[in-house]
Parts: structure tokens; sequence; C-alpha cells
């Protein structure tokens, strides 16, 4: 006979709210990762964009030899359409399917409705834009994240900065950059997204 029963054991309450508060705590760790890296990954895109952005208007006035007529280079400008569509007849920067008539790109038979595009209605946007565009945001807050720069207005190789985004002289023909998702935060702090220069 044996004296020794073994008897079945289950996991007691206490083993269970430690087991569950250990796995949130490893949950939360692994979101806040990730929530950075997606932060990362958009600004490191906005910085791609800004740096394409300034090599475009450097190439055209190396190619040109002056600014186009739309553009006043001493003040800040946005890459809306019209800007877009410069760079894009001088084949400097692929945004060709920004078309001010909508009639999209008739080689691949692609027809786009201006409303529905913000690419077609504004120009070109950085990620917060684009999303504020799809949660239907006012048109006033959207056009705050479209692309910014400025550019060396006499042709001296030297820009000076505005004071929204630190100011001072600085050594370039283009300097572009995009705001923070809350845009007049980010004008306080001088501080950009993303830039170029």
């Amino acid at each position: 006979m044996n004296l020794w029963t073994q008897a079945k054991r289950g996991f007691t309450l206490i083993e269970l709210l430690v087991v569950i508060v250990i796995v949130g705590i490893l949950t939360s760790a692994a979101m806040m990762a990730y929530g950075g890296f997606i932060e990362r990954a958009h600004q490191k895109n906005a910085a791609e964009m800004c740096a394409q952005i300034a090599t475009a208007w450097t190439r055209y006035y190396a190619d040109m030899g002056f600014w186009p007529n739309a553009l006043s280079s001493s003040s800040v400008q946005e890459m809306d359409t019209e800007m877009c569509t410069i760079l894009g007849k001088a084949k400097l920067l692929d945004v060709n399917y920004i078309d001010s008539s909508n009639t999209g790109d008739a080689a691949s038979g692609l027809r786009r409705n201006k409303d529905d595009d913000p690419q077609l209605k504004f120009g070109l946007l950085d990620t917060f834009g684009l999303r504020m565009f799809e949660d239907g945001f006012s048109e006033s807050e959207i056009k705050k994240h479209l692309y910014q720069f400025v550019l060396d207005a006499d042709g001296d190789g030297r820009i000076t900065l505005p004071g929204e985004v630190g100011g001072g002289e600085i050594n370039a023909t283009a300097a572009v950059w995009c705001w923070p998702e809350d845009v007049e935060v980010g004008k306080q702090d001088g501080e950009p997204f993303a830039k170029s220069w």
C-alpha cells in the first residue's frame, strides 16, 4: 500500500497572475520598440525625400542657370503641385504623376480623381499630411505638411535659413525640410521632423 499519494496539482491564482503580468510587460515593451521603429522609418523616408527634392532643385539651377519664373527664390516655398510640375517636366524628380489637368498617366491608362489623390490635390506631402488627408482633416491643416524649401536666390552658393528652422547661413543651393505632426510645436522648437542641407 502506497502511503504517499500523489495529489494532482494545478497552477495557483498567484502563479497565473504573475505569468499574466510578465506577458503584459513583455508585450508593452515590444509595442514600444515597434512604435519607435515605425517613427524612425517615417523619419528616414522623409529625410530621403528632402534630399531628393534638394538635389532636384540644385540640378535644375545647374542645368538652366536660373530659377523658374513661378518661384520666389528668396523666400520659403512649398512643394505644391506647381513646383512638382516644374521639376517633373524638367525630368529631375519623379513626380510626373502630379498632373493638374487631372488626366493621369495616359501611357499606362492610369487616371485619378484630383479630389481623391492628395499628391494631385496638394503636392508632395510628408507622411503626416498623407495620414491627415485619409482621416479627413481640413485643407489648411494638411497643407502644413507639404515639404518646404528655400533656394540660393543670388547664386552665390549660400542660403540664409528662416528663423523657424534655426536661422543662420549655410553653404547650399537648396534647403528642404518638413515638420513634425504637430507643426506649431515643431516651429516653436525650430527643429524640423526631417531636413536636407
